[in-house]
């Protein structure tokens, strides 16, 4: 069963909130969202104030189900797709480079209590919904969903851009 597909989510979610097994949708942008706005501010904080670029995009959708086994007990399943279109600033001139991330990941939000466990003291992923998922825990009862996705885009956001023109001059 899914319900109507959401435009708004908090940054941090009650777990509570979500029923058993029901399935929540959500497309968010950064002009309705005003986290997912910082995000890709901080995208841009890399470049200079003074350079002139087109303004960026953050679009994200969420599938979140809250689902309880025996095994991993009370815990959130969030699937995201993020499409992220942003500038940085290039690894040799600095000009700002043009830069789209289509990233899917999926994370597992398990109640903080198991972040002792011996089995997730070192572990960044987790078995959850028949896949491997980012682990996270989720704290007196609040999952921090920006944390989540803020730590997904800095993941994939490559360290030293280049533009094309110089690295096809720096191979002749």
């Amino acid at each position: 069963m899914i319900t109507k597909i959401n435009t708004q989510i908090d940054p941090e979610i009650l777990v509570t909130k979500y029923a058993h097994d029901i399935i929540e949708e959500y497309e968010l942008n950064n002009t309705k969202t005003p986290w997912i706005d910082e995000i890709l501010t901080e995208l841009h904080d890399q470049l200079d104030p003074e350079d002139a670029y087109p303004a960026g995009s953050l679009n994200l959708t969420l599938v979140i189900t809250r689902k309880k086994s025996s095994f991993l007990g009370d815990h959130l399943v969030v699937r995201a797709t993020i499409d992220a279109k942003y500038h940085l600033p290039c690894g040799l001139t600095l000009v700002p480079l043009f830069q789209h991330m289509q990233h899917k990941v999926n994370a597992v939000f398990l109640h903080d209590s198991q972040e002792k466990l011996p089995e997730y003291a070192e572990a960044t992923t987790a078995f959850a919904a028949g896949e491997e998922m980012e682990l996270y825990f989720y704290h007196k009862g609040m999952a921090d969903i920006k944390e989540f996705i803020h730590e997904q885009i800095v993941l994939a956001v490559p360290a030293f851009p280049r533009s094309t023109e110089m690295e096809n001059s720096t191979e002749e």
